[in-house]
C-alpha cells in the first residue's frame, strides 16, 4: 500500500483497522464501537487494539508528510479524514 508515493507497510491488524475507519470517513468512532462492529478488531482485544491504533497512526503520520489522517477527538474518539490537512 502507498500513501503520498511512499510505501506503507501495515500489519494485517493495522490494515483491518484502517479499512474499518476508512469505510466510515469523518465519523466519530470509539474503540468500543470498533471492537463491537469489527470482528477483526474484536479478536484483538482492547489493549492490543489500542496498541495497533497507535502504531497505525504513527505510520500514517510518517508517510503523510505532516498530514494527520487519523485524528483523536477528546475522550478517546477517533476519526479518519481522507482529506487530512497538514498540521
Amino acid at each position: 500500500m502507498t500513501l503520498c508515493d511512499q510505501e506503507l507497510r501495515l500489519t494485517s491488524e493495522e490494515f483491518d483497522v484502517l479499512v474499518f475507519l476508512a469505510s466510515h470517513p469523518r465519523n466519530l468512532v470509539t474503540p468500543q464501537t470498533m471492537l463491537a462492529r469489527s470482528s477483526n478488531a474484536n479478536q484483538l482485544g482492547q489493549t492490543r487494539f489500542l496498541t495497533t491504533l497507535i502504531s497505525l497512526r504513527k505510520k500514517l503520520d510518517a508517510a503523510g508528510h505532516g498530514k494527520h489522517y487519523l485524528q483523536t477527538e477528546p475522550w478517546v474518539i477517533y476519526r479518519f479524514d481522507p482529506t487530512a490537512s497538514s498540521a
